[in-house]
């Protein structure tokens, strides 16, 4: 009879050493952290290291591996996530970026828009300026744009914008008022041989999306933008000479872009 209860507690201890290894109590370790060449992170215990060959190493897992040293390109270690103090995994496990948009000093935009026009038109956006406080910047800014698909007609605006949000949360309403002159972009190829450019204002409004120095933007816009542009007739057409056509583009846009 002893020596059947003998028998079972060894084989008790044994089946309680072999559930250890298979599943190790990671509660309160440190984690060693073996960054391989080929790109893989192992992670566990080192059980031993010889720094001319390599190392013995227990994985999370419980089994055991060799690691040649040829096959290592750093080591490190971390606490495991079940040892961090209480509110630091909290924080790991929420991790929510708190509100830090820098509503003071020097800020700057960049922005594409699309017109929904029937003629079509496009263009791109720089803006540098500098934020008094959350509702109210105002800066400098220029681009690129097509505002007519059709006859090729091109406008260099250079602008002084007022610019704000309303909120002070990570998603709010944004306003934009930009006021300048639009130059007029002579493009002789497309038969423009002259033109001026006029009046630039354009309204915006939208949302802005972001808690850090870097937001995303996007929102609608209403363009006002006169120029005159003098065309040379084709060679077909029945008359010659020139034709100036004053154009006043009211154009509703949709603008996105990033602000930093």
């Amino acid at each position: 009879m002893a020596i059947l209860l003998t028998g079972m507690m060894l084989t008790g201890k044994i089946y309680a050493q072999s559930d250890s290894l298979s599943r190790p109590d990671l509660s309160n370790i440190i984690v060693d952290e073996v960054h391989l060449r080929n790109g893989s992170v192992l992670s566990g215990t080192i059980l031993r290291w010889e720094l001319g060959r390599g190392m013995e190493f227990r994985l999370l897992t419980g089994a055991e591996i060799m690691i040649n040293k040829s096959d290592i390109r750093k080591v490190s270690q971390r606490v495991s996530f079940a040892a961090a103090p209480e509110e630091q995994r909290t924080r790991w496990v929420r991790a929510e970026r708190p509100y830090n948009f820098r509503e003071k000093g020097m800020y700057h935009t960049f922005s594409a828009f699309l017109n929904v026009s029937e003629q079509g038109g496009a263009g791109l956006h720089y803006s540098i300026g500098h934020r008094f406080n959350r509702l109210l910047g105002i800066g400098l800014g220029s681009g690129m744009e097509t505002l007519d698909f059709w006859n090729d007609r091109d406008i260099i605006p250079i602008y002084a914008e007022a610019r704000g949000y309303f909120l002070a949360q990570k998603i709010t309403p944004y306003y934009a008022v930009k006021i300048g002159y639009g130059i007029a972009v002579r493009k002789p190829d497309s038969g423009i041989i002259d033109a001026t450019g006029g009046f630039h204002f354009s309204p915006e409004l939208g949302v802005r999306f972001g808690a850090g120095d870097v937001s995303f933007y996007t929102g609608l816009e209403y363009k006002l933008q006169n120029a005159t542009y003098v065309n040379n007739r084709w060679p077909w057409d029945s008359m010659s000479g020139t034709v100036t056509d004053k154009v006043s583009f009211r154009r509703l846009e949709l603008r996105t872009g990033l602000t930093f």
